[in-house]
């Protein structure tokens, strides 16, 4: 008698942008698995194909040569649609600048880490949240210009603030960070709210890293784990690749 096995689809990580951003976001699927859907054998969990791409032209900052960048992300993002991926993620918020060049390059949906923060701001009926990034981020508005159109005032860190952030990103991509830097986030953090953030997003994946809500007395969106979420639910089929596309023809 011929066994059917489970229809579940592949995902798709880019990761490399950092390693270490990467491989927390493979164990939170993993454990997302076990305490959303009771996962238990090797075959109760989703189909993973990870490319992790050493990305030449970016660092801590961010993007500092565009072309090199795209170039070496549609590579990556080819190889994982030739491997077999159904979807991909991408481990990296700052390189969701491209996204339109990205979802272009391939056939398979891309789902973006940037919408999904957008669809947990509108779940939690926020109406103005801070923004900690990358450095490129915040300078291309990446999260401004689509939380605009949903009319959600979004709150950035200034000049002095964001050096902080960016040797903090560095000291996470190095292994190198401890409370130190938690409790130099949780400061900046607080200092949004009193701008009248009700919560503040790591949008950064190395951020998660290095702060979480177990160490946060404030509320905070882990775009890591939203990414997480998202690839298993669509990997289980229970959501649909259009939920997770917010008209990111406008972004």
């Amino acid at each position: 008698m011929t066994q059917h096995l489970p229809k579940m689809k592949t995902i798709g990580i880019l990761g490399g942008m950092g390693p270490g951003a990467s491989s927390v976001l493979y164990q939170k699927i993993i454990t997302y698995s076990q305490t959303k859907y009771s996962a238990v054998q090797d075959t109760d969990y989703p189909k993973i194909i990870l490319y992790s791409l050493p990305l030449y032209g970016f660092d801590e900052t961010g993007i500092i040569d565009k072309k090199l960048v795209l170039r070496q992300l549609k590579e990556g993002l080819k190889i994982l649609e030739k491997a077999g991926a159904d979807f991909i993620v991408i481990a990296c918020n700052t390189v969701h600048s491209l996204i339109k060049e990205m979802r272009g390059s391939v056939s398979i949906p891309i789902v973006s880490i940037i919408e999904l923060a957008l669809q947990e701001v509108q779940k939690k009926n926020y109406t103005a949240v801070g923004l900690l990034s990358s450095e490129t981020t915040r300078n291309l508005s990446i999260y401004k210009k689509l939380f605009r159109l949903y009319n959600f005032e979004l709150i950035q860190v200034n000049n002095h603030q964001q050096k902080i952030l960016n040797n903090i990103i560095e000291s996470v991509m190095a292994g190198k960070h401890g409370k130190r830097e938690a409790k130099e986030l949780l400061r900046i953090a607080q200092s949004l709210v009193s701008q009248g953030a009700e919560a503040v997003i790591l949008g950064c994946t190395e951020l998660p890293l290095a702060i979480n809500q177990t160490n946060a007395n404030i509320p905070m969106i882990d775009t890591l784990n939203l990414l997480a979420e998202a690839s298993v639910d669509i990997a289980k089929t229970t959501i649909s690749f259009e939920t997770q596309a917010i008209n990111h023809k406008q972004i």
